[in-house]
């Protein structure tokens, strides 16, 4: 083996070890929203607006029954809110958080962490609804259990882009994936104690338009997702 061929063998060599350390770099997952993570729930959802008021004093009812008390220990921060209206509403809200992306923002969806803590789930739907200047994809469900009627509604953010399902969660998840990218997660929880479902997910409905017009404007797209155009 002449000089020659030794030092071509060397150089492809050397080119093909840069080639697969800047594609390994390529693929390096990269956290997309980082500093977003460390915003607190407490400041992107307000105690008060439109009539509405939290109420401090029913914060315990928020979250179904879990014995053992670790329903949402998977997230990275969970806020729980019970709201007052001027006229006697209540609506209770849940917001769980994860700075990565998680198959655990779909095991403690609503159809089945209520199904966990003993409720019957029933009439599972999925609606468009409307918050403010953006359509909103959610789903609706009604829990029960002996004492408790509970309408429900909710949705799941993903970076920005709302999952309207499980099977629309998993495919960001894996379109993030192949990105290398790490996007956050949120799930969003409105419901209330309500024997007439109808009449509840109308409540909610009213409830989610007018706190998007009062999300601060900067959080809006994570919390209900970027406007859809085209």
């Amino acid at each position: 083996m002449n000089g020659l061929t030794t030092r071509r063998k060397a150089t492809a060599f050397v080119l093909a070890m840069g080639a697969s350390a800047a594609l390994a770099e390529l693929a390096r997952p990269r956290r997309r929203d980082a500093a977003r993570a460390k915003i607190p729930l407490e400041g992107i959802f307000p105690h008060e607006f439109a009539g509405w008021r939290s109420d401090d004093a029913t914060q315990l009812f928020v979250q179904p029954a879990d014995d053992q008390g670790k329903l949402y220990g998977v997230y990275d921060q969970v806020l729980q809110r019970s709201y007052a209206s001027a006229r006697g509403e209540r609506i209770m809200l849940c917001v769980a958080y994860g700075s990565e992306q998680s198959p655990a923002l779909q095991v403690h969806r609503p159809e089945i962490c209520y199904a966990a803590s003993g409720f019957t789930v029933a009439d599972t739907q999925r609606v468009s609804l409307t918050a403010g200047a953006r359509m909103l994809p959610s789903v609706r469900l009604h829990a029960s259990k002996v004492g408790r009627s509970e309408p429900i509604t909710y949705w799941t953010v993903l970076g920005d882009a709302v999952a309207a399902d499980e099977d629309a969660f998993r495919w960001r998840q894996w379109a993030s994936a192949l990105r290398g990218e790490i996007r956050d997660g949120m799930l969003v929880r409105v419901s209330s104690i309500e024997r007439d479902a109808a009449a509840g997910y109308r409540l909610h409905a009213r409830f989610i338009d007018e706190l998007a017009m009062a999300v601060p404007a900067q959080h809006r797209d994570r919390v209900f997702g970027a406007p859809v155009t085209g």
